[in-house]
């Protein structure tokens, strides 16, 4: 029986996958993920969103954001509290984030916090998922803590389907995804 990949070798191996993308290509890639997440019921009905703004590597939700910004809708990203503590914070335009912790973009300081129990819809980056909606982040677990504080809302994991994987390795603390869209596919997996 083959040896399981650790999540340190998974983690680099999808970085290094992730950094043969074109610009041009992710750029195209991300506006059909977009596309594709305006049509999803759990986002049609969603008032209150909470998404991310990507680092390299990863899909760019920036013109789905703004646009449901444009349609009244409340739009929360991560804001790094300290190593593994996030928060979600309002965010009024693509154009006002700043960079935060770790390099992450977030809203300006000034802006409000939402309780995670409020939040209708939550877009879930990851390094990689797999089909039984394991995910692996970059380490830190915070989504593993946050998302138990949002029961109520829908959970959909955001990827390019290149870091769709047969198996993320998995520890006790690790939340799973019920929903992961990529620009290729939407797959429900068994924790719907």
């Amino acid at each position: 029986m083959p040896k399981m990949i650790s999540k340190k070798q998974l983690r680099k191996a999808i970085t290094a996958r992730l950094g043969e993308i074109s610009q041009e290509e992710q750029a195209k890639e991300s506006k059909a993920v977009c596309s594709r997440i305006a049509v999803l019921p759990q986002y049609k009905k969603a008032q209150r969103i909470m998404a991310f703004l990507s680092m390299p590597g990863e899909v760019c939700l920036d013109s789905l954001l703004d646009q449901a910004i444009r349609e009244g809708r409340h739009v929360y990203v991560p804001r790094c509290l300290s190593r593994g503590v996030m928060e979600a914070v309002r965010l009024d335009s693509v154009t006002t984030a700043v960079n935060g912790e770790y390099g992450i973009r977030t809203a300006p300081a000034e802006s409000p916090a939402a309780s995670p129990d409020t939040l209708d819809l939550i877009l879930v980056p990851g390094v990689a998922f797999d089909e039984d909606g394991r995910r692996l982040g970059h380490g830190a677990a915070f989504y593993d803590r946050f998302l138990p504080k949002a029961q109520q809302a829908s959970w959909v994991g955001i990827a390019w389907d290149m870091q769709i994987v047969p198996v993320v390795p998995e520890e006790a603390h690790d939340v799973c995804i019920p929903f992961i869209l990529t620009e290729q596919r939407y797959i429900i997996t068994h924790w719907k």
